[in-house]
């Protein structure tokens, strides 16, 4: 992007933490990659300097709720806020009295901020329910180009061995939001029905060849998440080919080809919820 005079710009990303595993560092470095591609100086930091913040021509503030970045947003000239669903009314509700608690603030800087982008059109709409009338203009980007989706339809899945069990992946944090819990609960019911007709692996914090190795291990990928605004393990999974089943808490999959999508997934009972990923399950399985 050019500034005013049509020179390209010094921006400064700013996130909590730049960890391989951080799904918002992730996501500000392909965002960065796009900004060097057509000229921009581009940097990185938790806690930038005063001088950092001002000198920048924009400052990109990735996910929200924290000191570090209502630091960031106060003290820069120009601010973009890629808030990554943490106004998901399901994220909100989740130890909802912190965030009411430092609300006023959390909307005083998203309303400071020149412009609001979001990765898919729910989370635009969660952004005006929580800023209500006065908010900046809100921008869908499309984080999708970033990675190669069509592999999977070019490819294919691989067939499994006859009789082998379906191999299943879940890959991130153990969090109330990500609904492990039902997945766990929702393959014991399918191998109480059909003895070994599942393996299921979690990890957490898998990186380099220790994750390469986890994906060639796999059959698909389960997301059953309550709150995502993308999710990039699963355009991770289906650059590698492999299948991927995911629930309606993650909106912006919804339609993908190579995505098993849960609908009534997010606002259901707990019951059903496992109801609703045992049936995924076994679609998968007999694909």
């Amino acid at each position: 992007m050019l500034d005013q005079k049509g020179c390209p710009m010094n921006v400064l990303h700013v996130c909590a933490g730049w960890e391989e595993t951080n799904g918002a560092a992730v996501i500000a470095r392909l965002v960065a990659r796009e900004q060097v591609a057509r000229g921009d100086t581009v940097s990185f930091s938790t806690w930038a300097s005063p001088r950092a913040l001002r000198c920048a021509d924009e400052v990109w503030v990735h996910c929200g709720w924290l000191p570090c970045l209502w630091w960031a947003g106060l003290l820069a000239r120009r601010s973009v806020r890629m808030p990554e669903a943490c106004y998901d009314p399901v994220r909100l509700a989740y130890r909802g009295w912190k965030k009411r608690l430092v609300g006023p603030i959390e909307r005083f800087f998203l309303r400071r901020a020149e412009r609001i982008v979001v990765t898919c059109d729910a989370e635009r709409e969660w952004v005006e329910r929580y800023l209500g009338k006065r908010h900046p203009p809100i921008e869908v980007k499309d984080i999708k180009k970033f990675f190669d989706l069509k592999r999977w339809r070019r490819e294919g899945q691989e067939r499994r061995e006859s009789g082998r069990s379906l191999h299943l992946l879940y890959l991130g944090r153990r969090h109330p939001l990500k609904g492990v819990e039902f997945l766990e609960r929702a393959v014991g019911e399918v191998n109480v029905s059909a003895p070994g007709k599942v393996e299921l692996r979690i990890e957490s914090s898998l990186v380099g060849e220790e994750k390469e190795r986890a994906w060639e291990w796999c059959d698909a990928l389960v997301l059953p998440t309550l709150s995502e605004n993308f999710g990039l393990v699963v355009a991770e999974a289906l650059e590698r080919g492999k299948r991927v089943i995911t629930t309606d808490g993650a909106p912006v999959w919804r339609g993908q080809p190579g995505v098993a999508y849960v609908e009534g997934f997010r606002d259901g009972a707990d019951d059903s919820r496992v109801r609703l990923l045992c049936a995924a399950i076994m679609e998968v399985c007999d694909a």
